[in-house]
């Protein structure tokens, strides 16, 4: 017999419905689930209204009036400082007038003073000086007599001579700040004159001290922010002259200083974002008000729709007779079917799968959400001696693997999105493995939910354009290992336009042990690079006569793009070793290896070439080749940089490794130039660039970084066009031109392997204990020593398993004697090492 469908009325005794009525209740049920669904959707539909009116008003009255007052209150303090020191140098403006218009000078530069002589003039200067403490010195120039004088107390410099001529032609010539001897003063130029209209007899410069406007900054309250004090120079950037407190809380106001070339650039800190902020309480109190009066129509809805559901299912119940009637039908059934009472209530509606779902039930009844459990990550596979001070580097297979490769996009992605970016460019150069760990890379970017923008096979230079050309993005990572062997590869990162170094690099490594990924789905999009990179170099540049050239691209990536690049300029390009060949057939890409320039040499002398150019193995990096078969070292090519680019911008700073000529120092101070060294490596160099605003900067391994009229990181490929402008702007060929430059007796890099996990602790030993007699001795980057007659120099590279080493000396037996030293001292500390100098 086939049980019926029942169901117990209220109360202890249960009788069998009718088919009709089962119907009619199984209805009503389907219809109460339906409104408990409709009940939850508009509950969730409120909280998500609510949830946005919230933000619309958080973002728009709370979030924008924090963003105004910070504004306001930054504006208001830099409106302060600058007008304290537009104050002081109104006042100091107008001592200057007023010493310049004394009747003393004219009379003296006057055609009728029979005793115009340099002495009587340099005796009224000091005369009038003494009148003013803040004074230094005075000059008193007769027109068109002003000199070169660089070894003076008070040198007269290239930047001097351009004042000064400005004062001779009338035209504006604000005061500029300069630092001579780590003193920093103020230089005026003031024309003397018998009167406005008549044309100047000569010009007085007066340097004044600069200490009392420094100290006016100083009074900053660095807790409110970052101040900087720049100078700034049309078509240069600015020139950092001080700086208090830190801040990174809002837009930064850049103030101009009146009467000066000087500028105040502030950006607020995380205390004065508090102090600018306002409690949200009143909007806090409407949108919990709006929350609960949607709630509460929920509620209220609920209660209407719940009711209804009871009346319907109530209808549903049968008469008293149709109830005793279907009871003695069905007893003996019923017994049969089942012989225990039910428990349950009519009214007490099953849930079913669904709202069991959608109310979380199943959170609450013991089952737990099923979820992967994280793996841990081997320290092995995850050497930390490839996470080095400028990139990772390592070789292939045995420390640089595509696994790697995809846990080190998913640090790079997670660490960008953390710096606010969205996307990164991702290149690679022509190494045979560098497609493979190219695709594991972007699948660990792409995981993070950060997306790619993949511009193919270029070289670095063109990466680090396309991370300031292209819009959607700042960063970007460039697989390569340089200029290493084939063995090698790796990866250099660019985090908002910032190469990554020391610490942040062994940070990546911390991330990845650490597994703290961002998790998402990101999109790969292609794109070509190449075009508007050789455009925009195009457009910079300009060649002022024919050049033949012969370039060596060693097989590498650059020969994808600089034989096009020089053709388009207009030069004669002879290509050497430039079709792509990962496996470096005819010599290894390090062009600061003589042996890797001879094929390079020999051509040039071969075709008559103007010049011959040689690049690493990823473009950032040239050595320079001349038709008498010399080598023009990089350190020497910064010297022709710092003269073009110091004449039209005097007073700029300029960038040079350790490992440069100490004659290089000479020549950017004689050109009024401030030379600045710093450790060797395109990162630190980088961050030291954009520290000191320095214009040019270069390192001894080929580096240039060029600030004038281009994006300030290393790119060889476009110094080789700037060099050609330079060249063909002159009479000389490259043989005269680089004669003119003062050169000493010196090796070039000298190598010496050792274990990557002893060359810092070695060099850390020698500088503690070695005995290099009466050297200065400078720690910056390993271990340089200074003499009077030469220096030579230690340091661990931070590319390849070895210790690098540089001397430079005035004559071939000072060298010697430097070189002994060195190696005495070197073996004293590791007797192993292989030493043949």
């Amino acid at each position: 017999m086939k049980p019926r469908d029942s169901i117990k009325t209220k109360g202890d005794g249960a009788a069998p419905l009718s088919r009709s009525a089962q119907r009619a209740l199984d209805n009503a049920k389907r219809k109460a689930a339906v409104q408990q669904k409709l009940l939850l959707t508009l509950l969730a539909a409120a909280l998500v209204i609510n949830l946005l009116a919230a933000y619309f008003l958080y973002q728009t009255m709370v979030i924008g009036q924090n963003r105004e007052n910070l504004q306001h209150a930054t504006q208001s303090f830099v409106d302060e400082r600058k007008a304290v020191l537009d104050k002081y140098l109104q006042q100091h403006s107008l001592a200057i007038e007023t010493l310049s218009a004394n009747s003393a000078w004219a009379a003296q530069l006057s055609p009728d003073n029979p005793d115009n002589t340099a002495e009587s003039r340099q005796q009224l200067a000091h005369a009038l000086a003494a009148q003013d403490d803040t004074i230094l010195n005075i000059y008193l120039f007769p027109t068109g007599t002003a000199q070169l004088n660089r070894e003076a107390e008070f040198p007269v410099r290239y930047l001097e001579l351009d004042l000064i001529q400005r004062a001779e032609q009338r035209k504006p010539a604000l005061p500029e700040l300069i630092e001579i001897n780590k003193r920093w003063m103020l230089q005026w130029a003031k024309p003397v004159a018998l009167d406005e209209q008549s044309p100047p007899l000569g010009t007085l410069l007066i340097t004044t001290d600069a200490t009392p406007l420094l100290e006016l900054f100083a009074t900053t309250d660095a807790r409110f922010g970052e101040t900087l004090l720049q100078q700034q120079f049309t078509g240069s950037p600015p020139q950092t002259i001080r700086k208090t407190g830190t801040g990174a809380e809002g837009a930064k106001v850049v103030a101009k200083i009146k009467h000066s070339h000087l500028q105040l650039q502030f950006t607020p800190s995380a205390q004065m974002k508090d102090i600018a902020e306002e409690l949200p309480s009143l909007w806090l109190v409407v949108v919990s008000l709006v929350a609960a009066a949607s709630l509460a129509l929920c509620w209220f809805l609920s209660k209407v729709l719940s009711g209804a559901a009871l009346r319907a299912a109530d209808k549903t119940q049968p008469s008293l007779q149709e109830t005793v009637k279907a009871s003695k039908e069905a007893v003996d059934e019923e017994k049969l079917i089942n012989p225990l009472f039910q428990t349950q209530d009519i009214l007490d509606i099953a849930v079913i799968d669904e709202d069991e779902d959608i109310l979380g039930l199943r959170e609450h009844s013991g089952k737990k959400p099923t979820g992967a459990k994280r793996s841990s990550i081997n320290e092995q596979d995850v050497p930390a001696e490839i996470f080095r001070s400028y990139d990772i580097r390592g070789l292939v297979d045995s420390q640089i693997t595509p696994q790697l490769a995809q846990l080190i996009g998913q640090a790079v992605g997670s660490e960008a999105i953390d710096q606010g970016e969205r996307s990164i460019v991702v290149a690679r150069d022509g190494r045979t493995h560098s497609e493979a760990l190219t695709q594991a890379l972007i699948k660990g970017i792409l995981r993070t939910g950060c997306n790619v923008i993949n511009i193919g096979v270029v070289p670095t230079p063109v990466m680090y354009f396309a991370t300031f050309h292209i819009d959607d993005t700042n960063s970007g990572v460039m697989v390569t290992a340089s200029h290493n062997p084939k063995e090698y590869n790796g990866f250099k990162v660019v985090i908002n336009n910032r190469a990554l170094a020391d610490d942040a690099v062994v940070e990546l490594r911390s991330r990845i042990m650490a597994q703290r990924f961002h998790q998402g789905v990101g999109e790969e999009l292609s794109r070509t690079i190449i075009p508007d990179y050789i455009e925009r170099i195009f457009s910079d540049v300009a060649l002022a006569g024919n050049i033949s050239i012969v370039v060596d691209a060693g097989n590498a990536v650059p020969g994808l793009v600089a034989p096009q690049l020089f053709e388009e300029l207009g030069c004669d390009v002879t290509p050497l070793f430039c079709d792509l060949d990962g496996e470096f057939p005819n010599h290894n890409p390090d062009p600061t290896i003589e042996e890797n320039l001879q094929a390079l040499i020999a051509k040039v002398k071969e075709t008559k070439a103007d010049i011959g150019v040689a690049f690493d193995g990823d473009g950032d990096r040239l050595v320079v080749v001349t038709p008498k078969g010399d080598i023009i070292w990089p350190d020497r090519l910064l010297m022709l940089f710092a003269k073009d680019i110091l004449a039209r911008n005097p007073g700029a700073d300029v960038l040079f490794d350790v490992k440069c000529s100490r004659q290089l120092n000479q020549v950017i101070s004689s050109y009024g130039g401030r030379p600045i060294m710093w450790k060797t490596g395109h990162s630190p160099m980088k961050a030291k660039m954009e520290e000191t605003q320095a214009l040019i900067g270069g390192e001894y391994s080929g580096h240039i970084f060029i600030k004038d009229r281009w994006y300030g990181f290393d790119d060889g490929i476009y110094a080789m066009a700037r060099l050609l402008e330079i060249i063909t702007l002159r009479d000389q060929n490259i043989d005269a031109i680089f004669a003119g430059f003062p050169q000493l007796h010196a090796t070039p890099e000298i190598k010496i392997t050792i274990r990557d996990q002893d060359k810092f602790a070695l060099i850390k030993k020698l500088a503690e204990t070695g005995d290099f007699a009466n050297g200065a001795i400078t720690t910056i980057d390993g271990l340089r020593v200074d003499y009077t007659k030469g220096w030579g120099l230690v340091r661990a590279s931070n590319t390849s398993p070895a210790l690098t080493l540089r001397f430079e000396a005035e004559s071939p037996e000072a060298l010697e004697k430097i070189q002994h030293i060195f190696k005495r001292e070197l073996i004293k500390v590791d007797a192993t090492l292989s030493i043949d100098f």
